[in-house]
């Protein structure tokens, strides 16, 4: 691989996510068996494709403007039946892509254990299905469980991300050079490597990476097209973006949160349904595994790790901001991320169907009416 290739490697995309809506919008972790609360109560989301499908076409239907899987191997070893099924998540986004129109569709992939270049041909395959609407949302892998079960050795941290790094060059690779080309690195040494069919169109398909440590948000403001941040603390999340833009220079990059939304019509109507799905019902078991495996992440400082109100955080949205309120409560909250400067969130709900028709007829209008968003017609 040349100099230019790994320079050409890290300019951000041109494509975009569809519309032009000042704070965008999508969802979150309903390929994985419960979405992302750890709940025994019967109201817990049945991913199963066909509620999957509905959601995903829904959410087309609304003007969403993208849709983000989580990636995993194995359960939290909570008591939910059914712990730790995802459906994986490149077959998920060509399934998903096939039967929608506008809206982008992620695949979320842990890059230790998928070979690059099968990577960047599958990938190539899922935009040509969905006519350039592809995404990766790339992760460098942190439970050492399921390396174990890969038998895959546990790297550190740090060299997890460089791995990474890496491996992302090999498939832009794949997806612009018109030759074979080698590739000489720490983990991969290739010879004469191609790969077609292209991704659709004259760009590429979107990156996001959502590393939070120094290490992660580094290897995003380098080669990733958007940063998924987490929200660990909302009183200096100003202050925090700021920092992340001035840390980019001229490679201008978009900055998404993920969170995770519990709204019914009323303040007091959502506090029952939190209380009655985390702390009535909740997975304390799961929740206490993810606590650990935050340790390990690196996204979270550890004064905030040892908050008690912390774990309810994991219990309702495995770490995420929770957005808990009516409507007017939930547009208030992502009208204050938007001036502090963030670009939209991905969000997960607790029962993802059910739950989202009070998103697509109270929310948006008020986001609408807010000036975060413009009417969107199907």
């Amino acid at each position: 691989m040349t100099e230019d290739t790994a320079l050409n490697s890290q300019r951000v995309t041109t494509r975009e996510f569809p519309g032009n809506n000042k704070f965008e919008l999508g969802l979150f972790s309903f390929n994985r068996e419960g979405g992302l609360t750890s709940t025994l109560a019967p109201e817990r989301w049945d991913a199963s494709w066909g509620n999957m499908l509905a959601l995903a076409t829904n959410a087309d239907a609304a003007g969403l403007e993208f849709l983000l899987p989580l990636a995993g191997w194995r359960g939290l070893e909570g008591k939910a039946a059914r712990d730790g099924e995802f459906h994986e998540s490149l077959t998920w986004a060509a399934g998903i892509l096939g039967q929608t129109a506008r809206i982008n569709v992620f695949a979320t992939i842990h890059v230790p254990f998928l070979h690059p270049i099968f990577a960047a041909k599958q990938a190539a395959t899922c935009d040509h299905i969905g006519s350039g609407r592809l995404g990766l949302n790339l992760l460098a892998g942190y439970n050492i469980d399921e390396f174990d079960m890969f038998g895959i050795p546990y790297q550190g941290h740090d060299e997890r991300y460089a791995y990474l790094e890496e491996w992302l060059r090999v498939v832009r690779g794949v997806w612009t050079e018109e030759r074979g080309f080698d590739f000489e690195g720490a983990y991969f040494q290739l010879k004469d490597v191609w790969g077609g069919p292209k991704p659709v169109g004259e760009d590429r398909p979107i990156v996001v990476s959502a590393g939070s440590s120094s290490t992660g948000r580094s290897f995003a403001l380098r080669q990733a097209d958007a940063l998924f941040m987490v929200i660990a603390d909302p009183s200096i999340i100003v202050e925090e973006v700021q920092s992340i833009r001035a840390a980019m220079g001229k490679r201008k990059i978009r900055i998404y949160a993920s969170g995770h939304v519990f709204c019914r019509k009323s303040a007091n109507e959502t506090k029952e349904y939190y209380d009655y799905l985390v702390h009535e019902q909740g997975d304390w078991d799961a929740g206490h595994y993810l606590l650990k495996a935050y340790e390990e992440i690196k996204s979270v400082p550890p004064e905030v790790l040892r908050a008690p109100h912390f774990l309810h955080r994991l219990m309702s949205g495995m770490g995420t901001l929770p957005i808990i309120g009516d409507p007017d409560q939930v547009v208030a909250t992502w009208q204050r991320l938007s001036e502090a400067g963030i670009n939209g969130m991905a969000f997960a709900l607790p029962n993802y169907l059910e739950d989202f028709e009070i998103i697509r007829d109270e929310v948006l209008p008020r986001m609408e009416h807010a000036g975060l968003r413009d009417p969107y017609l199907a």
